[in-house]
């Protein structure tokens, strides 16, 4: 299952895809704001985290993700950039 992408398209994987909006899953179920892949204060992404230990998610393919988005955006952008155009995403557990 697809859903339609935050254009630009800057890079489409396997599972992942970096957007205009940040990393998108391709089937729409998680999507994760540009300001959102750099570490927080203490160092630590959980919704990395939490995305790992999901069944069904390819890592490496995540990883290829973040390292692209993180040349994208080669600083966290302001919020107004990378605003949130879904209504109501689907939350990554903890």
């Amino acid at each position: 299952m697809r859903h339609e992408l935050t254009e630009p398209v800057h890079w489409q994987g396997r599972q992942w895809a970096v957007t205009g909006y940040g990393i998108e899953a391709l089937n729409g179920m998680y999507h994760v704001a540009a300001e959102q892949i750099w570490p927080e204060s203490n160092g630590t992404l959980p919704w990395l985290d939490a995305l790992c230990r999901r069944y069904g998610t390819d890592r490496d393919d995540l990883n290829a993700a973040l390292k692209v988005a993180r040349s994208t955006w080669s600083a966290c952008p302001s919020p107004e950039r990378a605003t949130r155009r879904h209504s109501s995403p689907r939350a990554i557990p903890a």
